[in-house]
C-alpha cells in the first residue's frame, strides 16, 4: 500500500493518506472494498462480489464491471495490496494499513492499555455508512460480538483492579444494546457491588432475571445466582468449619460447577470414586450443602447452603479441570444415552471425542428421555456454558449435538440456538474445526425452520468446506442434505437433486441407512414439485423399506405423510387421509410436535369446515411456537379462507391479512442470494 494509506471499516468505511480523507467514488466500488476488507486475506470469489454489488437481476457486464471497479481501487492501493487470486480477488493488508487487523492483534489481550487500544479502534458499527449486503451479516455479526466480548474483558480488567467505577457506564450500554447477555449483567452487579451501591446492584439483579425469564424463559445461571445471594447476606459473618480434603474438595466442586441442585453422582464424579456417601454426610450435617429431596427420576439432589457458596471458592486445594470435567463428562454420557432413546441424528459427524464418565445406573435414569432432557434442561444449558469457559470445545460441541433430538422432537428453539452458539464461539476460539462443522450444521437446520434460508444455506455450505477439509464423509453428508433443502425450498430442484444425490452416495459409502432413508424421502419432495410423481413413488419405496426394517418410527412418520402428498397429487383423498392419519398417529407417539402441524394442516386441506377449522387452529399454534413463517402463512391464508366461507368475513380478513404480512417475511427470505 502507498506509504501512509489506512483502511478503516470499524465503523464508517474511509480510506486515510496521512490522516486526511482520500474520495472514494461510488458506492458500489466501495462495496466492493468494504467486502475485500471483511475477509482480509482471503480469497473472495467474484461471483460472490457480484451477488452483494446486485443482489438482484445483475447487468450482463457485472464482470467486466467488477473487473473496473478492481483498476480503480489497485490504483490507490497499490497492486501488492489488491490480487488476482482465482476465482477472485484478495485484499492483503496488515496492521498498520487496516482497523481490523488491528483490532485482530488485540482482541485476545489482558492488559488495560491493549484493550483500551483495541476498542479505540472503533468508531460506530461496521460499515455504517453503506447500505449493507446480507451476504455481510456472518462477519458483521463476528465483528460485534468480538467487540462486545472485549468490552465485558475490559470491564472484568477494571473491576479486578479496582476500578469498578470505570466500569459501570459501558457495562449499562452492553447490557441495553442486548438485555439477554447474562455475563454483561453479572458484571455491571458485581460493579455497582463494588462501589458499594448494594440497593443498585439488587435491583439490577432483578432487572436482570426480568430479561431472561421473560426473553429466554431460563431463571439466570448459577454464576449470577450465587453473586445475587452474597449480596443478600453479606451482613451475616460466617466461620469456615474444620473441613478435611476430601469434603472441602468436594465443597468447592459444587461451587465451581454451577449447575444448580445436583443428583447424588455428581458427588461421586467429583472425587472420582463410589464411596462418597461419608463425605456427602458430613457437608449435609456441617449445614453447608443440603438435601432438597427427589426430582422426577427420583434422584436425590443436594444444594449448597447460602453460606457455603460464599465459602466455598475461598477453600485451599482448587479443585483441577479434570474434576469439573468429569462431571460434565457424567451429563455428556447421560445425554447421548437418552438422544438414543429418540429419533434418530441423521446429520452427525459420525463419532465423539470428548471424553464420558460412567455414571451408575445410567440405563435407568434414561429410560424415559424426554424426561431425562426435562429434568436436566437447566444443568445441560449451564454445563455447556461451563464447558466454554474451559475451553473444551469438544465437551461444549457434543452437548449441544446431543441435545438436538431432544430440541427439534419438542421444539426447544430457544435451547437450541443457544447452545449451539456457545459451542460455535468455543470453538472458533480454540481452533476446533470438526466442533465448528457440527456447530454451524446445527445452526443451519435452525435457520432453516425459521425460514431464515440464506443464513442456513451459508451455515450448510460451511459445515460442508469444514467436514471436506477433516475427510469426515458423515458430516459432508449431512451438510449437503441441508443445502439441498434450502435449494429445494426455493424452487432451485436441479441444484437439489445434486446436493441430495451427492449426499445419498456418501451415505451408501459410509453404510448409513438412515441417512439413506431421509434422502430418498427428500428426493421424492423434488420429484413431486417436479410434477412427476411416478418417480416420487419410486423415492419412496427406496426409502420407506429401509426406515421399516430399522424400525426408525420417526422417518416412517415422515415418508408416509409424503405419501400421502404423492397421493394428493393424483387425486386419491382416500389413500392419501389414511396415509396422513398414518403419520400423523406415529408423530403423537413420538410427541414430534412439528411433524404433527404439517400433517394437521393436510389433513384440513381434505375436509371442510369446523373439522378443518379445529385442525389448522392447533397447527398454526405448533408453528407459531416453532417460529416456522411458512407454515403460519399457509396455515393462516387457509384459515382465513374457510371462515370467509362460513360468512365470518372479519375473522377471515384478519387471517388473510395475517397470511399476507407472513408471505411478505417468507418471500424477502426466497429471494435472497445464497
Amino acid at each position: 500500500m502507498p506509504a501512509g494509506l489506512e483502511l478503516r471499516i470499524l465503523g464508517p468505511l474511509e480510506l486515510l493518506r496521512d490522516g486526511a480523507p482520500v474520495p472514494l467514488a461510488g458506492v458500489k466500488p466501495r462495496q466492493l472494498l468494504a467486502t475485500l476488507a471483511l475477509r482480509n486475506q482471503r480469497t473472495v470469489a467474484v461471483d460472490h462480489l457480484i451477488e452483494v454489488l446486485w443482489p438482484q437481476d445483475p447487468p450482463r457486464s457485472a464482470v467486466a464491471n467488477v473487473h473496473t471497479y478492481v483498476h480503480a481501487l489497485r490504483t490507490l492501493l497499490g497492486a501488492a495490496r489488491l490480487r488476482r487470486q482465482p476465482p477472485g480477488y484478495r485484499l492483503l493488508l496488515g496492521p498498520a494499513e487496516l482497523d481490523l487487523a488491528r483490532f485482530d492483534e488485540h482482541d485476545q489481550a489482558t492488559d488495560p492499555a491493549r484493550l483500551d487500544a483495541a476498542l479505540a479502534l472503533w468508531r460506530g458499527d461496521p460499515i455504517e455508512n453503506l447500505p449493507h449486503s446480507p451476504l455481510w451479516r456472518p462477519e458483521v455479526e463476528r465483528l460485534v460480538e468480538r467487540r462486545r466480548l472485549l468490552r465485558e474483558q475490559r470491564a472484568r480488567v477494571r473491576i479486578e483492579s479496582g476500578d469498578a467505577a470505570g466500569a459501570v457506564a459501558d457495562l449499562r450500554a452492553l447490557v441495553a444494546e442486548d438485555p439477554l447477555r447474562e455475563e454483561a449483567w453479572r458484571l455491571l452487579v458485581s460493579a455497582l457491588e463494588a462501589t458499594g451501591r448494594r440497593a443498585e446492584a439488587l435491583s439490577t439483579y432483578s432487572s436482570a432475571r426480568r430479561f431472561l425469564v421473560e426473553g429466554l424463559g431460563v431463571e439466570p445461571s448459577e454464576p449470577l445466582r450465587r453473586l445475587h445471594r452474597s449480596l443478600l447476606t453479606q451482613d451475616e459473618p460466617a466461620a469456615p468449619p474444620r473441613l478435611d480434603g476430601d469434603a472441602a474438595t468436594m465443597l468447592r466442586g459444587f461451587a465451581l460447577l454451577g449447575l444448580g441442585p445436583a443428583p447424588d453422582w455428581v458427588a461421586s464424579a467429583l472425587l472420582d470414586r463410589d464411596d462418597v456417601q461419608t463425605v456427602l454426610d458430613s457437608l449435609v450435617l456441617g449445614r453447608l450443602v443440603r438435601r432438597v429431596g427427589r426430582d422426577e427420576l427420583g434422584q436425590p439432589r443436594f444444594r449448597l447452603s447460602v453460606a457455603a457458596s460464599l465459602l466455598a471458592p475461598e477453600l485451599p486445594d482448587p479443585v483441577d479441570e479434570a474434576m469439573l470435567c468429569r462431571v460434565l463428562g457424567g451429563y455428556l454420557d447421560l445425554a447421548g444415552r437418552a438422544a438414543r432413546g429418540l429419533p434418530a441424528q441423521i446429520f452427525g459427524p459420525g463419532l465423539s471425542v470428548a471424553a464420558r464418565w460412567p455414571v451408575p445406573a445410567a440405563a435407568e435414569l434414561t429410560k424415559d428421555p424426554v424426561a431425562w432432557f426435562t429434568v436436566e434442561r437447566q444443568a445441560l444449558l449451564a454445563a455447556v456454558e461451563l464447558a466454554a469457559r474451559l475451553g473444551r470445545s469438544e465437551l461444549a460441541w457434543e452437548f449441544a449435538y446431543t441435545m438436538l433430538p431432544w430440541c427439534d422432537l419438542g421444539g426447544h428453539s430457544a435451547e437450541w440456538e443457544q447452545t449451539h452458539r456457545t459451542a460455535l464461539g468455543t470453538c472458533r476460539r480454540t481452533g476446533d474445526l470438526l466442533g465448528e462443522a457440527v456447530s454451524l450444521r446445527g445452526l443451519g437446520q435452525l435457520h432453516l425452520y425459521r425460514d431464515h434460508y440464506g443464513a442456513a444455506a451459508e451455515a450448510f455450505s460451511r459445515a460442508r468446506l469444514a467436514y471436506a477439509r477433516l475427510g469426515n464423509t458423515y458430516g459432508e453428508a449431512g451438510a449437503l442434505a441441508g443445502l439441498g433443502s434450502v435449494h429445494r425450498i426455493r424452487g432451485d430442484h436441479d441444484a437439489a437433486y445434486d446436493c441430495y444425490q451427492q449426499a445419498l452416495a456418501y451415505y451408501l459409502t459410509v453404510g448409513d441407512q438412515h441417512g439413506q432413508a431421509y434422502v430418498h424421502g427428500a428426493l421424492a419432495l423434488v420429484w413431486l414439485a417436479r410434477n412427476n410423481p411416478a418417480e416420487a413413488l419410486r423415492a419412496l419405496n427406496a426409502g420407506l423399506p429401509l426406515a421399516t426394517e430399522l424400525d426408525d418410527q420417526h422417518r416412517v412418520a415422515h415418508l408416509l405423510h409424503r405419501l400421502g402428498l404423492i397421493r394428493m397429487s393424483l387425486d386419491e383423498a382416500v389413500a392419501a387421509r389414511g396415509c396422513f392419519t398414518a403419520a400423523l398417529d406415529r408423530f403423537t407417539a413420538i410427541g414430534d410436535a412439528h411433524g404433527q402441524a404439517y400433517c394437521l394442516s393436510d389433513l384440513a386441506e381434505l375436509e371442510q369446515g369446523v373439522a378443518a377449522i379445529t385442525r389448522l387452529s392447533r397447527a398454526l399454534e405448533i408453528f407459531e411456537q416453532i417460529g416456522d413463517r411458512r407454515g403460519q402463512e399457509q396455515t393462516a391464508r387457509r384459515l382465513g379462507e374457510l371462515h370467509r366461507d362460513a360468512g365470518r368475513e372479519r375473522l377471515g380478513d384478519a387471517y388473510l391479512a395475517e397470511a399476507r404480512r407472513l408471505r411478505s417475511t417468507v418471500q424477502d427470505e426466497l429471494t435472497r442470494p445464497t
